[in-house]
């Protein structure tokens, strides 16, 4: 099951115990002005909105505030050009495009949820003559993702905790760097599930749980330093386990996750904060302080450079997680049945005994037997395997986080 760690104890004053979004609307203000000061009021009204009545969704994130934030990035910042930002978005887009054509199958209809301006799609929309719907919940961005005159596309505005398409109707479903902003993550998988036809993908990718790992470790010390306590300044992210746990939850088969952690070097973590804002991905938790003091921002930014700064400037840390789940079907193949194996993996470190066993076989019939038939097959199927695997092993240790 999916959790997140991020609410406090509900909290008790005197005889009241408040754990329900309507009652403690009724009592907060008095409470807060009496006990805690009118100064805590806005903090403490943040904290009883991350409490959902329904008491199985987390409403972690405002998500009116993201699409705020989504829209002043498509207004760009002083005049330039906001797809300057998109590198983190464009280079993994770029990447389950890879992974899609990687795919062989004929995908007709294909929707793209939190598309942004979607300059990836570009070249498939030409090569595959895709039809797409290009989804996201700001109009703005919306308005600059990519088209071509050539492929039939279009454009809507959707909220990714709600889908508006049928059942069994679509071939493909992509997000790239979008779904970590949802609150119900369980049903929007759920949603995406119901929309695909039998035996289709959902190929994604979200930020994990490191990301940006530095920026939070410096924000903090630098509050605890300076101010005696720290707010969460980086939104909570979901790990490989939880992901894997959700999509089988949601009804996934045929999962395919991996990480990957890219390393982009800023001058400072202002310039790194910057960015951030223009991609749209500053923190939107209902949690989050309004602003930050300014010297604890200088204060954060020494300890920054200080933790992990090096000559080029300050490395942050994107961790990346890749995902491809499919709609079950008949059709897909299965797992075998437990006990009908026929090598044991205990015995792939005696294939060299199998093989010298086959040649004695071998020498004292002149006719290979059914038995060194058999033994023959099984020591050929051990050695591909064993190369395989050695071969899998050399390629993720040269695998290096990719520099920008």
């Amino acid at each position: 099951m999916f959790t997140t760690n991020i609410m406090p104890p509900l909290q008790k004053f005197g005889n009241w115990t408040f754990s329900h979004y309507k009652t403690v609307r009724a009592y907060s203000y008095s409470v807060n002005k009496l006990l805690m000061g009118q100064g805590r009021k806005q903090s403490c009204d943040r904290f009883y909105r991350c409490m959902n009545t329904q008491g199985s969704i987390m409403n972690v994130f405002d998500r009116k505030a993201k699409r705020m934030q989504k829209e002043r990035a498509a207004l760009g910042h002083g005049g330039e050009d906001p797809s300057v930002y998109d590198y983190i978005k464009d280079e993994f887009g770029y990447r389950l495009s890879d992974r899609i054509c990687d795919i062989k199958r004929k995908f007709k209809l294909v929707v793209d949820l939190g598309c942004g301006r979607g300059q990836h799609w570009f070249v498939e929309m030409l090569l595959y003559q895709l039809t797409i719907y290009q989804c996201d919940m700001s109009p703005s961005m919306l308005e600059q993702a990519a088209t071509s005159t050539d492929v039939p596309s279009h454009k809507m505005v959707v909220d990714e905790e709600y889908l508006p398409f049928e059942e069994n109707s679509v071939d493909l479903v992509v997000s790239n760097l979008s779904l970590h902003w949802v609150n119900n993550l369980p049903g929007s998988l759920a949603q995406i599930r119901h929309i695909l036809k039998k035996d289709s993908p959902l190929v994604g990718s979200m930020f994990g749980g490191d990301t940006l790992y530095q920026l939070r470790v410096s924000l903090q010390l630098a509050e605890i330093e300076r101010e005696g306590g720290f707010a969460p300044h980086i939104s909570p992210f979901t790990t490989v386990s939880d992901l894997g746990n959700l999509m089988n939850r949601a009804g996934f088969t045929m999962l395919t996750i991996d990480i990957d952690d890219v390393a982009v070097t800023y001058p400072s973590m202002f310039e790194l904060m910057q960015d951030l804002k223009g991609m749209g991905e500053n923190n939107c938790s209902w949690s989050r302080k309004p602003q930050l003091h300014r010297d604890t921002m200088i204060a954060a930014a020494s300890i920054y450079q200080a933790m992990y700064g090096n000559e080029n400037g300050v490395p942050a840390t994107f961790q990346v997680i890749n995902f491809i789940g499919w709609k079950p079907d008949p059709s897909q193949p299965k797992p075998a049945e437990r006990g009908s194996g026929e090598v044991s993996l205990k015995d792939l470190h005696r294939v060299e005994d199998l093989t010298k066993q086959i040649k004695d076989l071998r020498e004292e019939t002149g006719v290979p037997s059914e038995k060194a038939d058999s033994l023959s097959k099984a020591a050929k199927k051990l050695e591909q395997d064993i190369q395989k695997a050695a071969k899998l092993h050399t390629e993720r240790e040269s695998d290096d986080p990719k520099k920008f």
